[in-house]
């Protein structure tokens, strides 16, 4: 090994190096031009699970069915409703001539429903208003005939007629009478256009050049030729994917330049000249650029939890080249040239570094055989930026490092080491060593009890919206002081705006002519929730059948359960078969009814009738003349909002023009984000099919979002528990022992139990985007023990004090580059990043923390025991 590194250095990185260095900003360039140009997420949570993975399948047999499963919610906003309608109807209409658009929806024409709202009674109804109708008529030729003589008094206002206001309040809870004529919100001021796409889009990059298309159509119209005050917005669960690209964007560019600005400060104060900033930097932004060019070259598009590859890398990679750097100066004081101290550097610090990036490395690939996707890309792309920094640490690195130095020569500064060394004797010498040991064994055992203590009270987040929420000890009794004192605001704000709606109705009807009603729906979401009388969710459950008749089952029993209240996470359902009047035989009874009604009436004389009765005689007349009613009959725009518009949608019955018949959408009372309620929900679900012995495939964030719960939490689990043992057997390869492995692993170990236990402690939760974080926690562990045993090992008994000023005080550094670099996604605004930052600081603080208090005690102990097992050998 040490005469390969010495013709690696000598005769390829020494004689090349300007090649090498320019070489390598030229493939830098070409993968900066590979990122810009193959730049793509996808945040669907489908491509995290396991492709066999029984949510996923459906979630892709829905999208395949289907198309779009989430809606785009179009707000038209003006004072003028006509003027809203006006432009509603141009707007629409040029949407569906795109042809990425399978529906857009403003307006729910009721006049088939009025036609056969008869139909839609009960038969008891159709008889009590058959029997008023008859009643009427004889009461009019009664009074019609001169013979006739009341012996009741005459009344002295006329006859009200046929009423039929207590019929017609029975009906009101139709499913066709839950949907507004138009989609006007409560107050009036703005109408919502319902569009959904053919295609359901998991590339971030796709939807945004797509909902702006939309946008510009919109904005093309000129909105305010209308009216002035015409404006445009934009809704639904599209619109919030795009703004949460958007955040991750802002937030992945404040993350970098809090790291670059932190990194520079840090690295400039700690190896005092400018160049160091560049030696250290440079080859580490190469291999996360060389490393995201491969990725999206190799995959096309990273994963959310794929995407923050560039944090973990600048992370591990800055601890390489601190290392090698720091290895390099100490060669140079020694009084070696620069290809010399490469060479030293290389033989010492190198193979410590390469074997902690072996065991990084190797943690990576074991993750790359999970079978949870989002674990699976990620190790993957991990593995390869491993390599890829491995790389640049060990071409570009030396070579800048003899670039620089021959354009303009530099030798370290040996007196700023020899006060260095001079400072750290005064204070460290083998009379404190002895003292400090018992203090390092004491703090670590408090550390690990008060860890055991506490880490049964670690947990894992499900709920998606407490995601980087950290509840601090002290915080929690003002949190719960803070929540009824909230609940009290809500209960003041809801008798204030009870009280404002009462005055403004007084207000209304003491001036009417003059009475301009206020908004009510000021937000987005507030003005198409009201449009929509909350019956539609821009992200609904589908559950899809392979007949129609099976829906219709599955709808009629699930729509009596829920007005028993025995669906209780279930807003509403909507299916086609809701717009039916009944079963066939239902209808026909009715139709029954409604036939003998029209006979009456075709052989009675209605011109006894007053005009008022006479008139509503003829529209009954009107409303007499239909026949039975299939889902195939009913109006076009019930049939579009359950049209199959993907690319395998079923073929469309006979003269229709698509397939509508075989799904049902359910709206959710829960939050499908927090894991316990979409449980109940998933659980409520299932409970339907089992009862009606029917076959569905539920298509269900809720699904998607508690599957990938499961899975990240067993796959997880499984794989770090496998990584953990192939890095010890890796360990026991390159010590030649297990017990030297074992000593290697001992910050890693306590590490991890005092990052558990100190997270349980002060509030901070494993979540699944902070898992990944994991397999960091290894390898920076690792690379610790490693750096400080290897270097013990190779300077020999006696150096213990030596190794804690040389490799401790770069294993420092590096913790405090490596906490800047994870603190930067710390402060971001997006909960996955702020979660991944506070488990990456607590666990390099931990694996730094464990390093420094418990290898130096083990040591000296090893050495005044002489433990030979975990000393070094002794050259014969």
């Amino acid at each position: 090994m040490n005469s390969f590194i010495d013709r690696y250095i000598r005769r390829l990185i020494a004689r090349f190096h300007m090649l090498i260095s320019v070489a390598s900003l030229l493939v830098t360039a070409l993968a900066v031009w590979v990122i810009a140009t193959q730049w793509n997420i996808n945040s669907d949570f489908k491509e995290l699970l396991p492709s066999t993975s029984a949510a996923a399948l459906a979630m892709e047999e829905v999208g395949q069915r289907v198309g779009s499963g989430s809606s785009l919610f179009v707000v038209i906003d003006s004072p003028d409703g006509a003027a809203n309608l006006e432009f509603a109807k141009v707007y629409a209409q040029n949407l569906r001539e795109m042809p990425e658009i399978a529906l857009a929806h403003f307006h729910n024409d009721k006049e088939f429903f009025e036609k056969h709202r008869l139909l839609y009674m009960d038969v008891e109804d159709i008889e009590t208003l058959h029997e008023r109708i008859k009643k009427r008529i004889r009461d009019e030729k009664r009074q019609a005939n001169p013979l006739f003589v009341s012996l009741r008094p005459r009344a002295s206002t006329p006859s009200p007629g046929i009423d039929t206001s207590d019929i017609e309040k029975k009906y009101e809870e139709l499913a066709h009478q839950d949907y507004k004529e138009y989609l006007v919100s409560d107050d009036g001021y703005s109408l919502t256009i319902v569009v959904r796409f053919v295609e359901t889009s998991t590339d971030l990059s796709a939807t945004n050049r797509l909902l702006d298309r939309v946008r510009q159509i919109g904005e093309d119209l000129a909105p305010t030729t209308f009216h002035l005050e015409m404006k445009l917005e934009f809704g639904g669960g599209l619109v919030h994917r795009q703004a949460d690209y958007t955040s991750i964007v802002d937030d992945i560019k404040t993350s970098a330049v809090f790291t670059v600005v932190g990194l520079f400060l840090v690295i400039a104060l700690y190896f005092r000249r400018a160049r160091a900033i560049i030696i250290v930097l440079s080859p580490l932004a190469m291999g996360v650029v060389w490393t995201l060019a491969l990725a999206f070259l190799f995959f096309g598009a990273l994963t959310t939890v794929s995407i923050f590859i560039f944090a973990i890398l600048l992370g591990l990679g800055i601890d390489f080249s601190i290392h090698l750097l720091s290895g390099y100066d100490h060669e140079r004081i020694d009084g070696l040239e620069p290809v010399d101290a490469l060479v030293g550097c290389f033989n010492s610090v190198g193979r410590a570094t390469v074997i902690g990036a072996v065991t990084t490395f190797a943690t990576f690939v074991v993750l790359s055989f999970a079978q949870f996707r989002g674990l699976a890309q990620f190790g993957q792309v991990a593995s390869i930026g491993v390599l890829c920094t491995l790389l640049a640490m060990v071409t570009v690195l030396p070579s800048l490092i003899l670039t620089l130095h021959r354009i303009l020569p530099h030798t370290p500064n040996p007196k700023l080491m020899l006060a260095s060394h001079a400072a750290f004797d005064r204070i460290f010498n083998p009379r404190t060593l002895a003292r400090a040991v018992p203090v390092g064994l004491a703090l670590s055992a408090l550390f690990s009890v008060l860890a055991i203590m506490h880490i049964g009270e670690l947990k894992f987040e499900e709920n998606f919206r407490l995601v980087g929420k950290v509840e601090a000890p002290w915080e929690r009794n003002k949190n719960e002081a803070d929540a009824t004192q909230t609940q009290t605001v809500r209960a003041a704000r809801v008798a204030a705006r009870f009280t404002e709606f009462s005055a403004l109705a007084v207000r209304e009807r003491i001036e009417p002519d003059s009475f301009v009603p206020d908004r009510k729906q000021l937000s987005t979401g507030a003005k198409y929730s009201s449009a929509l009388s909350n019956k539609h969710s821009s992200t609904p459950t589908i559950l899809l059948f392979d007949s129609a008749d099976q829906a219709a089952k599955v709808y009629d029993h699930m729509n009596a359960k829920h007005k028993d209240g025995g669906l209780q996470t279930v807003a509403s359902i909507a299916a086609i078969h809701a717009f039916l009047p009944g079963t066939p035989e239902l209808q026909k009874e009715r139709l029954a009814e409604i036939w003998r009604m029209k006979e009456t009436l075709e052989n009675e004389d209605l011109s006894i009738l007053k005009d008022d009765d006479r008139k509503k005689m003829e529209e009954f007349r009107d409303l007499l003349d239909i026949d039975l009613v299939s889902i195939y009959e009913l109006p076009d725009w019930t049939k579009r909002l359950f049209r199959e518009a993907g690319p395998k949608a079923r073929e469309a019955a006979p003269g229709q023009e698509f397939a509508f018949e075989y799904l049902i959408y359910v709206n959710e009372r829960i939050d499908h984000m927090i894991g316990e309620q979409a449980r109940r929900f998933l659980g409520e679900v299932q409970d339907v099919a089992n009862q009606t012995e029917v076959d569905l495939r539920i298509g269900s964030q809720s699904y998607i979002y508690t599957a990938m719960l499961d899975e990240i939490k067993d796959d997880g689990a499984k794989m770090l528990g496998i990584a953990v043992v192939i890095v010890f057997l890796l360990l026991m390869i390159f010590f030649r022992s297990a017990f030297r492995a074992m000593m290697a692993l001992t910050p890693l170990a306590v590490g991890a139990l005092w990052m558990f236990g100190f997270c349980a402690w002060f509030g901070i939760k494993l979540d699944f985007f902070n898992v990944i974080i994991l397999p960091v926690v290894i390898g920076l562990g690792v690379d610790d023990g490693v750096h400080f045993y290897y270097q013990y090992l190779a300077r020999g008994r006696g150096s213990i004090l030596h190794v804690v000023h040389t490799v401790g005080s770069a294993v420092a550094m590096t913790t405090v580059t490596s906490i800047i670099g994870f603190g930067g996604l710390a402060i971001t605004n997006y909960a996955g990043l702020q979660s991944i930052g506070y488990l990456a600081i607590v666990g390099i603080a931990s694996a730094f923390a464990a390093t420094i208090l418990l290898m130096p005690p083990i040591l000296w102990l090893a050495e005044k025991y002489d433990l030979r097992w975990l000393l070094p050998r002794v050259k014969s």
